[in-house]
């Protein structure tokens, strides 16, 4: 994984990607990965926000106007799924990864939500009833 506070990741990205990603999806709520974002789509490119904000986040403008970029946010990862799962069967991450902690039912708020609430660590916490 990649501290995502890194400030060259955006000019790894564009290498990476020949010059910019058609699509971007801040899933952080972090300011610092959402200027990234949009900062790593080519002109004409757009930033999806997916995440619940906690905070207020500072874009430049510019940086959608000058590229004609584009940023939109969306709730519930509506139509998002399908995108989802073909990145994942094309090898770009494992949903593995993403599950952060696997706890009891009994320990949903304990573990679960205020895991979530105070650790910006969790990704995805799975709840196993059967444990």
């Amino acid at each position: 994984m990649h501290d995502p506070t890194e400030r060259e990741i955006v000019e790894r990205l564009m290498a990476a990607s020949g010059g910019g990603f058609d699509v971007a999806f801040e899933v952080t709520g972090l300011p610092a990965v959402l200027n990234q974002s949009i900062a790593s789509t080519h002109p004409g490119g757009e930033t999806v926000i997916v995440s619940i904000w906690e905070s207020e986040a500072a874009i430049h403008p510019n940086q959608l106007v000058i590229q004609e970029r584009t940023l939109k946010g969306i709730i519930a990862y509506r139509h998002i799924y399908p995108a989802v799962i073909a990145l994942m069967q094309q090898g770009y991450y494992r949903a593995e990864d993403l599950v952060t902690a696997r706890i009891a039912l009994d320990d949903v708020v304990s573990q679960g939500f205020e895991a979530l609430l105070a650790d910006k660590a969790q990704v995805k916490i799975l709840v196993d009833p059967s444990a």
